[in-house]
């Protein structure tokens, strides 16, 4: 079930309906009814995956806790199968295809000719709820909190649907609480979330669809696109996916606010950022911080030597690249992303002393190059487009096939401005200003006005169906 379609408009006001009339007590219940009924509105198989996932980390982590008094040595092993069990599903569904291509390319350099591709569907959103569960069983090995004994409870936590299939990949100690306390309705929360709902629609289906349609018409054939269609595709796309995923997040948390819990905060202006290290701290925050925590701080993170501190950077990276997606041009992505942070501690006095504007254009200049990475279907025809782009700019041929790409004159002004708004709002974040409050300080009546507008308008301009076909969010692949 996807939040931009009709089957959740009709989903969310059911649900809160019965919620709020619903006692304290049958609260939990519904929800977690609800949020398996949402993740299986996709494939019922999934919710076996989603439940085995749930059981293992809660088996797992209360035995642990019952091994509080024992040696390490137990406790580890504990940890070592459940988090081995844990990966064990996400390396096969995700991986499994992967792992087999590469190893027959090694054979047939050996001179063994053989293929296998098996029939595996992706699972929705496993990397999200698996990585969520592995940083709670983390948790209670690291006795940073206890275990929790109501499986319902945990149940809910790791199915818990506004997060589950794109995140952001809460914590235990911010979600699990609040689970425990008694949610009644309150308007002013329930207007919050609906302001937060509707700029999370706005960039998904005004601007990242609509971005979508040049992007998925230039990568379709980059051997044939032209190197400056391809530069504008790469900062579309650069737009797309963070209207994209943005979108998706501010509508979970909006859809949770509605309900009563706060889901953490997964973008700060990240394109405002005046390096790549501080991008990564604006980006996909929930992300950023698990590979932070529970694999960069455990490889030794900055408390070793240098080198070991740089290696430590780019091998996060790598798996977070890896994370993204099984093919070489996402483990180049990340390889990317983590030599440019070296290169960020390396010359760290040089910047300081550059003007702030052109370091965040330099900084999202590099953000680029690595979404071409990202967003091409291979690594080699990454190369080859990054390649054409660099020939075309030092060639300054004319575009012959700019408007070939799906999006006329009228589309691409409103893109323009879509980009512009989403950039002004960011711009006014940063320096710590919130839209969103400022709006609600208005009077009722203004309010009133704003959202029915704002509806109209992504109604209106919103990229539905038909030749355009909206896009699915992108990270549900991951």
């Amino acid at each position: 079930m996807l939040f931009n379609s009709f089957k959740y408009i009709i989903f969310l006001p059911v649900l809160l309906l019965f919620y709020f009339v619903f006692p304290a007590k049958l609260k939990n219940w519904w929800l977690l009814i609800c949020s398996y009924f949402f993740y299986m509105s996709w494939n019922a198989a999934y919710g076996i995956l989603l439940f085995a996932c749930t059981a293992v980390s809660y088996a797992g982590a209360i035995a642990l806790q019952k091994l509080q008094g024992c040696e390490a040595s137990k406790r580890k092993a504990v940890l070592a199968a459940t988090l081995t069990l844990l990966f064990a599903s996400l390396a096969f569904y995700k991986y499994s295809n992967f792992i087999l291509q590469n190893l027959f390319r090694l054979l047939h350099v050996a001179g063994i000719k053989t293929s296998v591709q098996l029939d595996i569907l992706l699972p929705v959103g496993i990397s999200f709820f698996t990585f969520q569960a592995a940083g709670y069983v983390i948790d209670v090995y690291r006795k940073d909190i206890d275990a929790e004994k109501d499986f319902f409870r945990y149940a809910l936590f790791v199915s818990f649907f506004p997060q589950l299939v794109a995140g952001p990949i809460e914590r235990s100690r911010n979600l699990l609480p609040q689970f425990a306390e008694s949610k009644n309705f309150d308007f002013d929360r329930a207007k919050d979330g609906v302001f937060i709902m509707l700029w999370g629609y706005f960039l998904k289906m005004v601007l990242a669809d609509r971005a979508a349609i040049f992007v998925n018409n230039a990568y379709a054939h980059p051997y044939d696109t032209e190197g400056m269609t391809l530069i504008f595709a790469t900062v579309f796309f650069a737009f797309q996916i963070y209207g994209d995923f943005y979108g998706y997040s501010l509508i979970a948390k909006g859809s949770a606010r509605i309900l009563g819990f706060d889901l953490m905060d997964n973008f700060k202006s990240p394109y405002c950022a005046l390096s790549v290290q501080d991008f990564w701290r604006r980006w996909h925050i929930s992300l950023s911080t698990w590979f932070r925590d529970y694999v960069y701080f455990p490889l030794g993170g900055s408390r070793c030597s240098k080198l070991r501190t740089y290696f430590n950077i780019i091998a996060v990276m790598a798996l977070s690249g890896l994370w993204h997606g099984a093919g070489w041009h996402f483990i180049a992505w990340g390889l990317l992303h983590g030599i440019l942070q070296v290169a960020d501690r390396i010359t760290h006095g040089v910047q300081e002393k550059l003007p702030k504007m052109l370091r965040r254009f330099a900084t999202f200049f590099w953000i680029c190059i690595g979404w071409c990475l990202f967003r091409a279907p291979s690594l080699k025809s990454a190369l080859y487009s990054l390649k054409a782009m660099g020939g075309f700019i030092l060639k300054h041929r004319r575009i012959h096939d700019f408007y070939n790409m799906g999006l006329g004159w009228t589309e691409l002004k409103m893109l323009y401005l879509c980009i512009f708004i989403l950039m002004a709002v960011d711009a006014f974040n940063y320096k710590g200003v919130c839209v969103r409050s400022f709006l609600q300080k208005r009077s009722a009546l203004t309010q009133i006005l704003i959202v029915a507008a704002s509806v109209v308008f992504i109604v209106a301009v919103g990229v539905w169906g038909g030749e355009y076909n909206a896009a699915d969010f992108i990270y549900f692949q991951f």
